[in-house]
């Protein structure tokens, strides 16, 4: 699927390629996400700053991966599932790594994007990852029950929540 549009790098003057793919000019209202002047190259400041994601698809491994750094609360969440959405939608990755190891908060409208994507993911066979969240994400995480729904890497542990291959289908 094609994503010409407000939501293209391309509508803005600027071009797609391997190197710079990165999908972060979305079609949100004032104040919506826009690339970051402080930000580094290849990323999108959502929420005014508040969070930034960048992403990095490597086509040699079906691979899409996004790194979040900030807060991901209500005044970022849309703009991170237009986001993965149109990463999903361009790429048809077989599997989304989330690289959480930057992200200092979500709250529960944050969380719910990320049950999404693992939706979204299992719907069509595919896997998503959420990779070292910082212990304060993977405390709320682990409050709303989510270690037992997602595949969640934690930094320091060689133990896993499930073992390899126990995925669930449904979230």
């Amino acid at each position: 699927m094609t994503l010409p549009g407000p939501g293209d790098p391309r509508a803005l003057g600027g071009s797609v390629t391997p190197a710079n793919d990165h999908l972060f000019t979305s079609a949100s209202p004032p104040g919506g996400p826009t690339p970051s002047a402080t930000a580094a190259p290849g990323t999108v400041s959502c929420a005014g700053g508040a969070l930034l994601v960048a992403v990095d698809v490597r086509p040699h491994d079906s691979t899409a991966e996004l790194r979040l750094r900030g807060e991901l609360d209500v005044a970022a969440s849309e703009d991170l599932r237009r986001h993965i959405g149109a990463v999903i939608d361009r790429h048809d990755p077989h599997r989304l790594l989330l690289d959480l190891s930057e992200l200092s908060f979500a709250d529960s409208s944050g969380l719910a994007v990320l049950v999404w994507a693992h939706q979204v993911m299992a719907g069509h066979g595919r896997q998503l990852r959420l990779h070292h969240p910082q212990s304060r994400v993977l405390r709320i995480m682990n409050i709303a029950g989510l270690h037992n729904r997602l595949h969640i890497t934690e930094a320091n542990a060689a133990v896993r929540r499930r073992p390899p291959g126990s995925h669930r289908t449904h979230a």
